[in-house]
C-alpha cells in the first residue's frame, strides 16, 4: 500500500468502516510510515479531539489513538478467526453431505 491509498483510508478507519483486507493493509502501513501516522493523528484530533474540547472533556490524544489502533488489530484478528472458522464449518458440512450421499447410494 502506498501513502496515497493509506491517506484515503484514514476517514473510513476512524469510522470503523474498513473490511479485513483494507484494515490489515492500513494497519501495516501505519506501523511503518511516520508521515501517514502523523496524518492519522491530525485527522483523529480533528474528528475526536475537537468534539472533546467542545464538550469540555480532557483527553490524551496519543493514548486514545494508540488504543484505537490496538483495538483495530484485535478486531482484525477476531474477524480473521471467524472467517477461518466459517470456512472450516462449510468444508465439514460439504464433507458430511458427500458422505451422506455416498451412504444413501450404497444403501439403496
Amino acid at each position: 500500500m502506498n501513502c496515497k491509498d493509506a491517506e484515503k483510508m484514514i476517514s473510513p478507519f476512524l469510522e470503523d468502516d474498513l473490511d479485513n483486507k483494507d484494515l490489515a493493509q492500513f494497519l501495516e502501513h501505519m506501523e511503518s510510515c511516520d508521515e501517514c501516522r502523523e496524518e492519522l493523528t491530525i485527522q483523529f484530533l480533528v474528528l475526536v479531539g475537537m468534539k472533546r474540547l467542545e464538550d469540555g472533556n480532557t483527553f490524551n490524544l496519543k493514548y486514545e489513538l494508540d488504543n484505537m489502533l490496538k483495538d483495530a488489530r484485535k478486531k482484525l484478528k477476531a474477524r480473521r478467526y471467524l472467517v477461518a472458522t466459517s470456512i472450516v464449518l462449510e468444508l465439514l458440512v460439504a464433507a458430511m453431505t458427500v458422505v451422506t450421499v455416498i451412504l444413501a447410494m450404497t444403501l439403496s
